[in-house]
């Protein structure tokens, strides 16, 4: 009887200190997006509008649509802000938005290499990872290949994978990161490849799939 209870006590702790780990590397993940989107957040607010009185021309808009929302736009948009100022707003927009994403790329491969993968990298290898869902082969097969190289030492100026290796992209590496990955010469970086796993990883963990 006594064995018994020790077993079960033994099975429960285990499950507890598995879960503790689970929301712990979470948590890390969800941190290091986090700070680097703060900091980047902070470097744009302080940058100069391009648009001139871009504030008061978007409030003018979102008054006048309110005012009429069966209008059209060329009845009710236009006269406030005419065409070339929307153009003008909409490609600021979208040139912010994307030096925005390859500002905060940069800083999460900068904190990254610096200091959170140190702690990442035991974290990642305490944990016994099983799926059942084939959707998420090529996340399994990511982690794989990075334990693999964990402890292989990244230069300054970066490291990629072998070439003869299969390095699951699907799945794994989102669009927006993919130049970020695969170099001119179709070589994948290290340290980018195992951000986008990390993330991967996080988000199949949040869902109970891994």
């Amino acid at each position: 009887m006594r064995y018994t209870l020790l077993s079960t006590l033994c099975h429960v702790r285990e499950t507890e200190i598995t879960d503790s780990l689970v929301e712990l590397f979470i948590q890390l993940v969800q941190e290091i997006n986090t700070r680097a989107e703060k900091k980047v957040e902070g470097e744009f607010s302080k940058e100069r509008k391009r648009v001139r009185g871009k504030e008061g021309i978007l409030l003018r808009l979102a008054e006048a649509a309110v005012a009429e929302p069966g209008g059209t736009v060329r009845k009710v948009i236009y006269p406030v802000a005419g065409e070339s100022t929307l153009k003008a707003l909409a490609a600021e927009a979208a040139a912010n938005e994307a030096r925005y994403r390859a500002r905060v790329r940069t800083v999460l491969r900068s904190s990254y290499s610096s200091h959170w993968r140190r702690m990442l990298s035991p974290l990642l290898n305490a944990l016994e990872l099983m799926c059942d869902n084939t959707a998420y082969r090529p996340v399994m097969d990511a982690i794989d290949l990075l334990k693999r190289y964990l402890d292989q030492p990244i230069a300054k100026e970066g490291a990629f994978f072998d070439v003869a290796e299969k390095i699951p992209l699907g799945g794994v590496v989102h669009e927006e990161w993919r130049k970020a990955v695969v170099d001119e010469r179709d070589r994948v970086e290290r340290l980018p490849y195992e951000l986008c796993v990390l993330v991967s990883l996080r988000d199949a963990l949040r869902r109970r799939e891994i």
